[in-house]
This record gives C-alpha cells, sequence and structure tokens, in this order.
C-alpha cells in the first residue's frame, strides 16, 4: 500500500510539476551527466589535455541541449494540443489538432475523442429530441384536460359522462408518461428490483391486451392474441407485464392503416417467446441496432404515442437485461416489424 501511495505521489507530482518536455530535458541532462562522468574519471587513459576535455564536454552540453530541446519539442507539441483540443469535448466539440499524427500512440487517441465527440453530440441531440417530444405529448392531453374541465364548468349542457370519461382517459394517459419517466431515472440509477416468482404468462397476456383493446378501441385499434397453451413463466410479474404493455404501446403507435396490432405466444424448448407484431412501414436495417438505445429515436417524424411517452423500448431493454432474457426485433420495410423476448417456462 505504502508503495503504491509512493507511486502515484511521484507520479503526480512530475507530472503536475515537470510535464513531458521538463522529464525530457531532465532525463537528458542525467544521461549527459553519465558520460561527463566517464570523459573525466577516463581523462587520463584517453590521454585527453585539460582544454581538450572542457572542449568536448561543451560539445557534450551543446549537443545534449539540442537534442533534448528538439526531442521535447516533437514529443510534447501533440499532446500538448490535443489536451487543448479536448477542453472542448464538454461541449460535444473536438478538431483534430495539425500534428496529431505524429505518433500513433496520439493518432489512436485522437481518433477515441473525435468518435466520444460524435457520440456525445449524438446523444446530446437525441435528448434534445426526447425531451421536446416528451414535452410535445404532455402538453396534448393537459390541453385537453383543461379544455374539456372548462366547457364542463362554463356550459352545464357539457356536464356529461363521455366528457368526463375523456378527462379521465387523459389523466391516465399523463399517469403513464409520468410512470415511465420515473421508471427510466430509476433503471439509469440502477435502482429497478426484480421479484421473480412462476407466474400465469399467457392469462397475463390476454388480461393487456383486453385492457388495452378496451382504451384503444374507439380510436379503431384492433390488439389480437394467439397463444399455442396456456403456460406459466419465471420472472418479475409486474416488470414482464410492463414489458408487454410497452412493446404492444409502440406496435400501436407505429401500426399501418388496418391499425391492428398481433401478439403471439410461442413455446421453444424449455423457454416461451412472446413477439408483437405491427403492420407499419417497418425499421430500416441500419438502425435496429440503436433501435433500444437510449434517447433512441427513429427517422420518421414524431409520432405522439398511442399510450405511454415513446420511452418504452429503454424500459424494455433494461428489465428484459435484468432478467437475463434473449429480445430482439425483426422487420422489414413495407412490412412491419415483431418485436419479441424469451422467458423460462415454469412447470
Amino acid at each position: 500500500m505504502k508503495k503504491n501511495n509512493r507511486l502515484a505521489f511521484r507520479e503526480t507530482f512530475f507530472a503536475g510539476r515537470l510535464g513531458i518536455r521538463g522529464k525530457i530535458l531532465i532525463y537528458l541532462a542525467f544521461l549527459a551527466g553519465f558520460f561527463l562522468s566517464l570523459l573525466w574519471l577516463f581523462r587520463s587513459a584517453l590521454l585527453l589535455e585539460t582544454y581538450q576535455g572542457v572542449l568536448i564536454t561543451i560539445m557534450i552540453l551543446l549537443a545534449t541541449s539540442v537534442v533534448g530541446f528538439t526531442m521535447a519539442r516533437s514529443v510534447s507539441d501533440p499532446i500538448i494540443e490535443t489536451n487543448r483540443a479536448a477542453l472542448e469535448l464538454s461541449r460535444a466539440r473536438y478538431t483534430r489538432p495539425p500534428h496529431s499524427g505524429g505518433y500513433l500512440e496520439i493518432a489512436e487517441l485522437n481518433d477515441t475523442l473525435v468518435k466520444a465527440s460524435e457520440d456525445l453530440r449524438k446523444v446530446e441531440d437525441l435528448q434534445q429530441e426526447l425531451i421536446a417530444n416528451i414535452s410535445h405529448d404532455l402538453r396534448t392531453p393537459l390541453t385537453m384536460i383543461v379544455g374539456y374541465a372548462e366547457a364542463m364548468r362554463d356550459i352545464p349542457d357539457e356536464m356529461t359522462p363521455e366528457n368526463m370519461q375523456i378527462i379521465i382517459d387523459e389523466s391516465n394517459r399523463l399517469t403513464s408518461m409520468v410512470n415511465e419517466v420515473l421508471d427510466f431515472s430509476r433503471l439509469r440509477q440502477g435502482n429497478f428490483e426484480l421479484k421473480q416468482t412462476d407466474f400465469p404468462l399467457t392469462e397475463l397476456i390476454r388480461e393487456i391486451c383486453t385492457r388495452v383493446s378496451k382504451m384503444t378501441a374507439v380510436e379503431g385499434y384492433t390488439v389480437t392474441v394467439e397463444a399455442e397453451e396456456d403456460t406459466l413463466a419465471h420472472g418479475d410479474q409486474a416488470r414482464v407485464s410492463q414489458v408487454i404493455y410497452n412493446l404492444i404501446g409502440n406496435a400501436l403507435t407505429y401500426t399501418g392503416e388496418d391499425r391492428t396490432v398481433r401478439v403471439r405466444q410461442q413455446l421453444r424448448g424449455n423457454q416461451v417467446r412472446v413477439s408483437i407484431s405491427d403492420s407499419g412501414e417497418g425499421i430500416p436495417q441500419d438502425e435496429l441496432i440503436s433501435i433500444w438505445d437510449r434517447y433512441y429515436r427513429s427517422r420518421e417524424n414524431h409520432r405522439r404515442s398511442v399510450i405511454g411517452s415513446g420511452l418504452g423500448l429503454n424500459i424494455c431493454r433494461g428489465i428484459l437485461e435484468m432478467h437475463q432474457a434473449r429480445y430482439g426485433v425483426e422487420s422489414e420495410l413495407g412490412k412491419g416489424s415483431t418485436f419479441w423476448f424469451e422467458l423460462p417456462r415454469a412447470y
């Protein structure tokens, strides 16, 4: 432990007070001193006169100074330039320095910093888009709630069960969005806990599909269920329910003109696969890798989620990875997409 502390102090001391140029010059000074010591030690054996020894000493010092200064600049300039350029990295800006390719390691470092800058810029842009989209999605139900409430207050005839139901539905939509944002935050902080048990998966799927169908039937959406046989699965029932709910919500948002979502349960050995399919435009192949990522948003124009906040896929990914479950997406342009996951069967 003491050895590590001494090493850390030495590295911090030299790095903070000398820098690369100073280190190189000091090392060369030690080397020059070593040769000078040998020169004076063996001066008699070399049959050197005093003035010859002084002349050689001066020449060694000059050569050491020139070589040391040249080496120090050639090594330190690219690193100093890279360090100055890296100060802008926190703003997602990074310009490759002019001397960054002088050494392989420094060139690789600059490649890494350029990639980090691009990733930071991408995340920042997607985060801003996400905030804008969620703000838009929150504003719509709030506007409807306020509008219908004011109409019911000012016009007695508008106090109808239908209008009250609209207010209730929009309030539930707001609650769902807020809950998804909170779950998203908890996943990022690692505060998500699982309570895994054996539970009736097929029955759960049917209940969720029935509930969603009632919520969206007035808008013309249809959710169908196909199951080979009733089965049990092992996992956290509440979280698996959230995954199914979010995947159905995503499918409802992007399904095609038939407004139909198909949920299918298949048995595969000791695993049970749940697939949720839509009939939408599909997802380009180059986007399939990123579809589950945080802040990801499809290239197509933002569409208001039928249910949920639009954070569902990233939440699904976190829950499924906590279950150590396999999951994925299959899509073909013009033919829709199918999201799936697998859980172990319980017997």
